[in-house]
């Protein structure tokens, strides 16, 4: 009998990290139930060797298995640019482009300071930290327990710096993910009663610095165009670098994303 040793190493894959999700033929399977759905679709990184429709088969089978909606995320690097025309001709629709930015940390601004009553916090562990996330973001308990496992499992450092108000409540977040010199910017989020201060500038900045001193060289991020944060990105000296986007289902858009 021969043996797929590429499918045997996806497998082992599949064991040693169940939380993450699995491979399938070259495609990377997140179902984390978290509210980011990057943690929770397809990557087709990299050339298959079975036909697209037995893989799009076993994806669907997959995520309906976890109770989740098949999505799919398309970026530059999918060794087959047909992927994103053959799920079009399925039916599933483009949406939510996004921008993934970056910066080399030696060329980043400053461009906002704290109000003088706001002070930053460092030192969190995963599951408070996700429920400072969850409060300010009105996360459902799943999206939160999610989100704390995610951080909780990861392979590389992550970090979360929180400002606080004068009577010590949170009132923004911003988690840094460490890898081979680059930092990560994630789960960015300040209370609707403090935005527009200054506040979320100042903590990324905060925590970009951070990193800088534990080896970080480049800052990236990930942002839809739409949102009102890139022309503050752009200010700090973060510059689009490509993007992706995603797609699923129309019925599967509206009541799960």
């Amino acid at each position: 009998m021969s043996i797929d040793l590429r499918r045997l190493e996806e497998i082992s894959q599949n064991a040693s990290r169940p939380e993450r999700g699995m491979m399938i033929d070259g495609w990377s399977v997140g179902l984390s139930p978290s509210k980011a759905k990057r943690s929770r679709c397809v990557n087709p990184h990299y050339a298959s060797t079975r036909s697209f429709d037995v893989n799009f088969a076993s994806a669907q089978a997959v995520f309906s298995g976890a109770k989740l909606a098949c999505i799919f995320r398309l970026t530059p690097w999918v060794t087959d640019p047909s992927i994103d025309q053959q799920l079009a001709d399925r039916g599933f629709v483009r949406f939510d482009a996004t921008l993934v930015m970056a910066a080399e940390m030696s060329s980043l601004r400053r461009v906002s300071s704290p109000p003088s009553a706001v002070s930053f916090h460092e030192d969190y562990e995963p599951t408070q930290a996700a429920h400072i996330v969850a409060d300010l973001r009105g996360d459902s308990e799943a999206e939160r327990d999610a989100l704390a496992a995610r951080w909780s499992q990861s392979a590389v450092p992550c970090a979360s710096t929180v400002a606080k108000s004068a009577a010590g409540e949170p009132i923004s977040h911003a988690l840094i993910v460490l890898d081979d010199g680059f930092a990560g910017v994630f789960d960015v989020v300040t209370h609707s009663a403090h935005r527009g201060l200054g506040v979320g500038g100042a903590l990324l900045d905060h925590a970009l610095q951070t990193a800088r001193t534990s080896g970080a060289h480049t800052a990236y991020l990930q942002v839809t165009p739409s949102n009102p944060a890139v022309r503050l990105y752009e200010r700090m000296g973060f510059r689009t670098v490509y993007e992706y986007w995603y797609r699923a289902l129309p019925a599967d858009i509206a009541p799960h994303l």
